[in-house]
């Protein structure tokens, strides 16, 4: 067989879907249009990015490794399909505007086809160093199985940008900016009917099926046109690979059972990561109580932070697992049974809820108060929380093209319409268990100060 005259230095590379993808929310927010073929290839390469890397290396790979998790074309040879998809790739152009700038890029500066060989090298753009690489804010990071499974592109972009704000529960999108992110040409369902059955509901059921993350929506309407969406985000245990038969045969001794139990704890961190749990708290927690008490009150805290019962996730679900407040809870249930039967059609977390909101009319002042401190932190706390939520706002309304001054203005008036908001829930709160409300001195950012000045005058004008 005829040799390839390329000399290739570079290691050979496996795939491994179980690898972390960590891109800046900048990168997800861009603009690209890429085949479904494109987009695995590129996550692939992602995935070998390590955070301690210097630049973004070249990576050799076997082209029929590619190939099972890309997928092939009917009746068409898959090295010759792979090259081709290789070869479009650096045609492509990933557009990124950002501070009042357009820049555009392309994805990949080297591809290499050793045909003969049937390897494949691959390297990014070293201007995408940034997207990729020291990395301290402002990331999302997924495991690369989460993607390769999905079979729609516009299933992988709406992973992406829901996975970046799953902490937060929820993110709303106009149409307008949905379509800008999935790089839809406005000729392509124009109506809203095409568009929720061939892009939202496709993505639904790929990603509740196939992901870490679970998401519902609802339709937000201005008169009786839907212009907004509003995306309900859960976690999902994390996906472990293992198809029936597998697990049978790994049942079948006890290092199998040893490694189902790593799956399980690996599930488990995984869920504690995703309420803001520090490092060192998961590995305390993980070693002091059992998986089973620890699995329950994550389940717990998950269900109580999806009808908004809690504030702060982090503090809540260590609390919940030292005191077992699932077990608790249970416990409760079992003791006072239900007399309606119509009361059995109650969902559990609502009864739950009433029961939380009985406990809570049964503490002291006192108690009441510990309680708000405990679950809205210090004053610290409180401002960095502003701050995160006014550039989440100002974000949404500039990430859809470039900003003018008017465009700027409107993000700002949005983003301080958001501090407001949370400043009057903060207020309610403080109110309902006795305490004052916050003094203006109290604020150390100077804008929140004002903004929190401007709050209470208008609060006094009220009355």
């Amino acid at each position: 067989m005829k040799k390839s005259n390329v000399v290739q230095p570079y290691d050979l590379e496996s795939i491994n879907i179980k690898n972390w993808v960590t891109k800046s929310n900048i990168l997800i927010e861009s603009t690209y249009k890429l085949s479904l073929q494109e987009q695995r290839i590129l996550l692939i390469m992602a995935s070998k990015v390590q955070p301690n890397d210097e630049t973004l290396k070249t990576y050799r790979f076997r082209a029929k490794d590619f190939i099972e998790i890309v997928g092939n074309k009917k009746g068409t040879g898959f090295y010759s399909y792979l090259k081709e998809i290789v070869n479009g790739l650096q045609t492509k152009i990933l557009t990124i505007k950002e501070k009042g700038r357009q820049r555009n890029y392309n994805w990949v500066i080297t591809s290499i086809y050793e045909e003969n060989e049937g390897y494949i090298t691959l390297q990014f753009h070293p201007s995408l160093k940034y997207l990729f690489l020291e990395l301290k804010e402002k990331f999302t990071s997924y495991q690369l199985e989460n993607v390769v499974r999905l079979n729609s592109v516009y299933s992988i972009r709406i992973y992406e940008l829901l996975k970046q704000y799953e902490r937060l529960r929820k993110r709303e999108l106009t149409l307008e900016e949905l379509r800008h992110f999935l790089a839809i040409e406005p000729t392509k369902y124009k109506q809203y009917g095409h568009f929720k059955s061939k892009v939202l509901a496709v993505a639904q059921k790929e990603i509740n099926n196939k992901t870490d993350i679970h998401f519902e929506f609802v339709e937000i309407k201005t008169g009786r046109k839907v212009t907004s969406i509003e995306f309900i985000i859960t976690s999902s245990p994390a996906l472990n690979g293992t198809n029936p038969s597998e697990v049978k045969k790994l049942k079948s001794t006890q290092s199998s059972l040893d490694l189902l139990d790593n799956e399980k704890e690996n599930g488990l961190h995984y869920d504690l990561v995703s309420l803001g749990v520090k490092p060192e708290k998961i590995e305390w927690v993980l070693s002091e109580f059992t998986k089973e008490q620890v699995e329950r009150n994550v389940k717990y805290t998950q269900d109580r932070l999806v009808i908004g019962d809690i504030t702060h996730p982090h503090s809540y679900v260590i609390k919940a697992i030292q005191k077992d407040y699932a077990k608790v809870s249970q416990e409760s249930k079992v003791a006072t049974p239900k007399k309606s039967t119509k009361k059995e059609l109650v969902p559990d977390f609502m009864i739950e809820a009433e029961d939380k909101e009985r406990a809570f009319e049964n503490l002291t002042l006192k108690e009441k108060q510990e309680l708000f401190y405990e679950e809205n932190g210090t004053q610290i706390e409180f401002e960095k929380r502003l701050l995160q939520f006014q550039e989440l706002r100002k974000m949404l309304v500039l990430n859809s093209e470039e900003p003018n001054q008017e465009e700027l203005k409107k993000a700002q008036e949005a983003a301080v319409q958001e501090v407001l908001r949370n400043m009057n829930e903060d207020l309610r709160k403080r109110g309902e268990v006795g305490l004052k409300p916050r003094l203006i001195n109290d604020f150390e950012n100077k804008e929140l100060r004002e903004i929190y000045r401007t709050f209470l005058h208008k609060q006094v004008l009220k009355k």
